[in-house]
C-alpha cells in the first residue's frame, strides 16, 4: 500500500536536516580548531576548562546523538550556545596570560549561532551573533585575546557576526520552505475535499435542472398554449407531475436498485482483472440466493476502495500476488484486500497522503461503511472493508 514515511510533514523532515547539518558543522569546526584548542588548554585555568569545556563537550555530544536520530534537541542546542557566550565572557579571567593571537573560541562562535538558530529561530540567533561578536571584539583587545588593534578587533568581530548570521539565515530558509510546503499541501487536501463537494453539488444541480426543464417547463409551456379543455387538462397533468417530481427531489435522494450480495464476487473479479495489477485471487463465501443486498452507492464505494487498495498493493508493496476475500459476519459484509509485501507503519503515513485516508477510509465512511488498514514493516498489509447488509 502507501509506502512507509518516517516523518509526517515537511517541517519534521526539515528539522531532521537542520539537526544533522548542525551536527556536521560542529564536527567540522571542532576538527578545524582542535590544534589551537589543545595548545591553549594547559594555559587556561582549571575552573574555566571545567566550566566551559565540560558544558561544551556535554552539549555537543548530546547534539551529535540527536543529529544521528534526526531530532532537534533544543535544550542541548541552547546549552551549547549559552556555554559559548559564558566561555567568551569569562575568557580573560580564565586565561590571565597574554596571547599573541585570537582565542580559539573564534572557531565556535558561528556554531553557537547555528545552535541558537536551530533551537529558537532567526531573530534570537541574529541577536546572539551580534552580541557575541561585539563581546569577541572586546576580548580581542585584551591581552588574553591577543591585544589586537581596534581595526583588527572590529574586523574579526564583524566577520564572526556575518558568518553566524549567514548560517542562521540558511537554517531559517530551510524551516520557512518546509512550513510553506506543508501549508501548500494542506491547501491541496482542502481543495481536493472542496472539489469533491462541488462535484456532488453540480450533480444535484444537474438533476434539479433536468426536472425543471423536463417537467416544470413543459407544464408551463403547455399551460401557456392551452386553449381547449383537453389542452388545459394535459397542462394540469404535466403540472401535477412536475410538482410530484420536485417533491420527491426535496424529500429523498433517488436510489438506484440495491446490488445483490451474490453479484459482488463477479464485480470484484472485474476490478481485479486490471492488467496493471499484480495477480489477484478472489475468495468468496457470499450467499447467491439474492436475499441480501447492498445499496448501490455502498457497492460503488466498495469497488472503488478495492480498486485503490489493489492499485497501492501493485505499486508499493513489492508483493507478487494479492487476495480479495469476501464473507458475511452476522449481518455485515466483510471484504479484505491483503498482500504479503513489505508493509509499512500506518501511523507514520502523513496527512497529505490521500491514497488511504480519502480514497479508502473516507470513501467507505461516506457510503455508510467502515474501513481500516492493518500493516507492519515486513508483515504485509490488509485493508478491511465492511457494510451492513439487508
Amino acid at each position: 500500500m502507501d509506502g512507509a514515511v518516517r516523518d509526517d510533514s515537511h517541517s519534521a523532515a526539515a528539522a531532521a536536516v537542520i539537526s544533522r547539518s548542525i551536527g556536521v558543522f560542529a564536527v567540522a569546526l571542532c576538527a578545524q580548531g582542535i590544534g589551537d584548542i589543545l595548545d591553549e588548554l594547559p594555559r587556561l585555568a582549571a575552573w574555566w576548562n571545567i566550566l566551559f569545556g565540560g558544558g561544551a563537550v556535554l552539549t555537543l555530544v548530546w547534539t551529535a546523538a540527536a543529529a544521528v536520530r534526526g531530532r532537534v534537541e533544543r535544550r542541548a542546542l541552547l546549552g551549547f550556545a549559552a556555554a559559548v557566550a559564558l566561555g567568551l565572557l569569562t575568557w580573560p579571567a580564565g586565561h590571565p596570560d597574554a596571547e599573541p593571537g585570537p582565542p580559539w573560541l573564534w572557531h565556535v562562535l558561528s556554531l553557537g549561532t547555528a545552535c541558537l538558530a536551530g533551537a529558537a529561530g532567526l531573530t534570537a540567533a541574529g541577536a546572539y551573533a551580534v552580541a557575541t561578536s561585539v563581546l569577541f571584539a572586546v576580548v580581542r583587545r585584551s591581552p588574553a585575546g591577543g591585544a589586537a588593534s581596534v581595526a583588527v578587533s572590529v574586523e574579526d568581530g564583524a566577520y564572526a557576526a556575518m558568518v553566524g548570521i549567514a548560517v542562521a539565515v540558511a537554517i531559517q530558509a530551510i524551516r520557512v520552505g518546509a512550513h510553506r510546503a506543508d501549508a501548500a499541501e494542506a491547501s491541496a487536501v482542502e481543495a481536493y475535499r472542496e472539489s469533491a463537494a462541488a462535484r456532488a453539488q453540480l450533480i444535484e444541480r444537474n438533476r434539479l435542472g433536468a426536472i425543471l426543464h423536463d417537467s416544470v417547463m413543459t407544464a408551463l409551456i403547455s399551460a401557456a398554449r392551452a386553449f381547449t379543455p383537453e389542452q388545459r387538462a394535459g397542462a394540469a397533468r404535466a403540472a401535477r407531475e412536475g410538482i410530484r417530481q420536485l417533491g420527491e427531489y426535496a424529500a429523498t435522494e433517488p436510489e438506484r436498485s440495491p446490488v445483490p450480495v451474490g453479484e459482488l464476487p463477479a464485480r470484484l473479479q472485474a476490478v481485479a482483472e486490471n492488467t496493471d495489477f499484480v495477480p489477484v485471487d478472489i475468495f468468496s463465501t457470499l450467499p447467491t440466493d439474492g436475499a441480501l443486498s447492498l445499496p448501490a452507492r455502498a457497492a460503488d464505494a466498495l469497488l472503488e476502495a478495492v480498486y485503490t487498495a489493489l492499485d497501492n498493493a501493485s505499486r508499493h508493496s513489492g508483493a507478487s500476488r494479492a487476495t480479495v476475500t469476501a464473507r458475511l459476519v452476522d449481518d455485515r459484509l466483510c471484504v479484505d484486500v491483503a498482500d504479503g509485501g513489505r508493509g509499512f507503519e500506518p501511523a507514520s503515513v502523513p496527512q497529505r497522503r490521500l491514497g488511504i485516508r480519502l480514497s479508502i477510509i473516507q470513501r467507505a465512511e461516506d457510503a455508510g461503511g467502515a474501513a481500516s488498514v492493518e500493516s507492519a514493516p515486513g508483515r504485509g498489509t490488509t485493508v478491511h472493508l465492511e457494510w451492513k447488509v439487508g
